[in-house]
């Protein structure tokens, strides 16, 4: 991008907004300029200028965007603008803590942060746009609307035309946001569209159609830690197989069934295979610690190697990495077709198996349960859907994998319900004890893990270099 309209100014540090997928996370962290607060009264807040266009239509060759101190994005010529919250009607026009940036790959955003509404600070949202078609806003999309916790007020989100034929505050969810104070059906969602294509829509622009529940990731890896839809991190180290997930209205009906199965190697454990399905198809996929073993372990509805470009009608990508003794090999089941920008990911390294699901949202897995917990709630609970299993010992032994679960491993391991998992003596352990005579301590250990941004994943990888004593261990993070 070209200059902007706005000087950057320095700040208090705020806590971290994860805006989701084809947004920015937003932090005060020297990446972001502050708006200066005169600059608020300005009909514009920033103008990124060429090479950014915002139409491609030929009648205004050199037309480009800008970002409206109101929440607005708007042509240079006015032809039209879209409207992420107008801020016009709130307490005068108020916006507090504006921000902006830019980056490399041609993408602007625009975050404001504790916006005024019925005269208090609530509101975070942003807008971003981008010179590219497609990446992390979707395919086709140039331009995302990302919204935080909203208390609407009197505001509204429209699409408006200079041409008043072409005028219309967007229906979603059954009505407008005009005057719409108690409706918060944008919270924590995120809207990805192509400017041109929904100006083209006009008044017929289902917007509802644009925009998706906030995404996180959850899964399990390793020794073998589990993260929750609520990024709760927990350990339960028996061996048996487990339910990590389970959804019989998943994707229209087809279905989701997701196993583990877990190896108890002295005191701890580690996932060994992992199999899912979805509609009539079935993939299991089974780590090596195998050196320059760089061919991935599957099996595809129980035939070994099988073709595999789709699975239950959604692309697959295979990965694997090749010339090195470490083998690590990952499988993608793209479910954008169904659930925009979401995978599925089952991936190894060396003999150990991670499931990770990629944006899911409650949209795909809403209604799920087994071991990664409840969507909604965050609660990890029994499989009468009440009881809150705070005890991760008793949770596992919870959901080991039943008869009425349906047996998908190609074949059986011990135990077997009614067979119970095989807890080791010392789940937990005493980790110095555990450390005796080991030639990897702690310091080495989180100083092979230091480049892992989350914290808990950070701590589950230091975890896992401990009890294995093998440094390699943080590349599977």
């Amino acid at each position: 991008f070209a200059s902007l309209a706005i000087f950057s100014a320095n700040a208090n540090h705020l806590p971290t907004t994860d805006f989701g997928p084809g947004c920015l996370n937003f932090q005060d962290d020297g990446s972001w300029n502050q708006v200066p607060d005169f600059v608020t009264n300005d009909p514009f807040l920033v103008a990124p200028e060429s090479p950014f266009r915002f139409s491609s239509d030929t009648r205004f060759p050199d037309q480009a965007v800008r970002v409206g101190a109101t929440g607005e994005l708007s042509a240079s010529d006015y032809d039209w603008t879209l409207g992420i919250f107008d801020t016009k009607a709130q307490n005068g026009g108020a916006i507090y803590e504006a921000w902006y940036k830019s980056n490399d790959h041609g993408t602007f955003a625009t975050t404001w942060h504790a916006t005024s509404a019925n005269g208090n600070k609530h509101n975070t949202f942003q807008i971003v746009i981008s010179e590219a078609i497609g990446g992390d806003m979707g395919e086709g999309n140039n331009v995302c609307f990302c919204y935080g916790d909203m208390q609407w007020g009197p505001g509204n989100v429209h699409v408006a035309s200079s041409n008043s034929s072409d005028h219309t505050h967007v229906d979603f969810s059954g009505g407008t946001y005009q005057n719409a104070a108690a409706d918060n059906s944008l919270d924590h969602k995120t809207c990805c569209f192509h400017a041109d294509k929904l100006k083209q829509l006009g008044s017929s622009a289902d917007f509802a159609s644009l925009c998706h529940s906030r995404g996180t990731e959850a899964g399990s890896n390793g020794d073998p830690h589990f993260k929750t839809w609520h990024n709760q991190h927990f350990e339960y180290h028996g061996q048996c197989d487990l339910v990590l997930t389970k959804d019989p209205d998943f994707a229209d009906g087809l279905g989701i069934d997701v196993h583990i199965r877990t190896k108890l190697v002295r005191h701890w454990s580690y996932i060994k295979n992992a199999v899912i399905r979805i509609g009539n198809d079935i993939l299991e996929i089974e780590g090596s610690s195998v050196e320059f073993d760089s061919k991935p372990h599957y099996w595809i509805n129980y035939e070994s190697q099988g073709e595999l470009s789709q699975f239950a009608g959604f692309p697959v990508k295979m990965f694997s990495q090749q010339g090195t003794a470490v083998t690590k090999n990952r499988i993608e089941i793209d479910l954008s077709s169904v659930y925009p920008g979401q995978k599925i990911v089952l991936s190894t390294y060396k003999e150990f198996v991670k499931v990770s699901f990629e944006n899911a949202n409650e949209e795909s897995f809403g209604t799920s349960v087994g071991m990664l917990g409840d969507f909604n709630t965050g609660q990890t609970l029994a499989r009468d859907g009440v009881t809150v299993l705070d005890d991760f010992t008793d949770l596992g032994h919870e959901w080991q994998v039943l008869p009425s679960d349906k047996h998908l491993f190609r074949e059986a391991s011990a135990p077997q319900f009614p067979e119970t998992c095989i807890d080791p003596e010392d789940p937990r352990g005493d980790r110095r004890r555990r450390l005796d005579g080991s030639s990897i301590g702690e310091e080495e250990a989180e100083t092979a893990c230091a480049g892992i941004k989350d914290e808990l994943d950070r701590k589950d990888c230091e975890y896992d270099i401990l009890a294995t004593q093998d440094m390699d261990m943080a590349g599977a993070y």
